[in-house]
């Protein structure tokens, strides 16, 4: 539970930093930040889903469910935040990404667990 708690933290972090702050690689990739988002709730529906799967007696089906709830909630929320507080924009993409993310990382659930 910890290490999904301190994924989401560094979720928040990273998503909420002013643009000038976020390191620059160079990498001239179109749409990177849409991978960043995807990747960010990938690893945290895994994390999430392990968590499930080995503390609950929930079926495959409901923890899918659920971390894709959970993405689409605080996906949205982060979005929410970036256009009202930070000094970023909220995108409807950002928060696709972050759904996407968060459905096939618990559909590879069962990958990490066998």
């Amino acid at each position: 539970m910890i290490l999904s708690v301190v994924w989401a933290i560094i979720i928040f972090v990273c998503c909420t930093l002013p643009p000038n702050k976020i390191p620059r690689f160079n990498l001239n990739i179109q749409h990177i930040d849409k991978a960043a988002h995807f990747v960010f709730f990938f690893v945290q529906s895994i994390l999430i889903g392990l968590l499930l799967r080995f503390q609950t007696e929930w079926r495959f089906f409901q923890i899918i469910l659920f971390a894709s709830f959970l993405a689409l909630a605080y996906g949205g929320a982060i979005e929410v935040i970036q256009s009202k507080f930070a000094s970023r924009t909220g995108e409807l993409n950002d928060l696709i990404a972050d759904v996407v993310g968060g459905f096939l990382g618990a559909l590879s659930l069962r990958a990490f667990i066998k």
